[in-house]
């Protein structure tokens, strides 16, 4: 008896031990496969991260990209305009010298001897110019124009002259604006592809 229970004992404790060991490997088996799908999904997030970063890097860097060429094209349309600019003046500066009150007498002359023949004419110009052409025109064997041409001041008008027919408020336009303006629709066209292609 004492035998049975002995056996009877050790075949509970190796029952128990054998149960034991059984519910000690699930236990690891579950706890291994937690810790691989843990591990998994650490890897599957870290992954994930990665390419959001790499996509958001991305993006930055063709904002970053787009922004600079954005950049570069306002700064060169900028000098360009500003080159213009410089050159307009400088081209208006230049036309402003050569409408010196002499250059202006010969016009003048020619466009009455052309076109004002028998006609009263009105020339308008600056305050400045205003006895300087008088002088000019009425002096030099040219009397007979006091009575057909009259040369008054335009405040308007910083250089240069306009001339029409008495009366008729209609002039045709030779002020440094007006001149400037015309030849620079001819000029600038060149002067923009040559900024264009360097």
């Amino acid at each position: 008896m004492e035998s049975k229970l002995e056996h009877l004992i050790e075949k509970i404790k190796s029952d128990g031990v054998e149960e034991a060991k059984k519910a000690a490997a699930e236990i690891i088996k579950k706890a291994r496969k937690e810790a691989d799908d843990i591990v998994k999904k650490a890897e599957t997030d870290a992954e994930k991260i990665i390419a959001d970063a790499e996509k958001e890097a991305e993006k930055l860097q063709a904002n970053a990209e787009a922004a600079l060429k954005q950049a570069s094209r306002d700064t060169v349309l900028v000098t360009r305009e500003k080159l213009l600019k410089l050159f307009n003046a400088a081209f208006k500066k230049e036309l402003g010298e050569t409408l010196s009150p002499e250059f202006m007498q010969d016009l003048i002359l020619k466009i009455v001897d052309s076109w004002g023949k028998g006609k009263n004419l009105e020339v308008l110009v600056t305050e400045k110019e205003l006895q300087k052409l008088q002088k000019l025109i009425f002096t030099k064997g040219r009397k007979e124009l006091e009575e057909t041409l009259t040369i008054k001041v335009d405040k308007g008008i910083s250089k240069g002259f306009r001339v029409g027919l008495k009366d008729n408020n209609v002039y045709y336009d030779f002020t440094e604006e007006s001149i400037a303006e015309f030849l620079g629709e001819f000029l600038n066209p060149g002067i923009r592809e040559i900024l264009d292609k360097a």
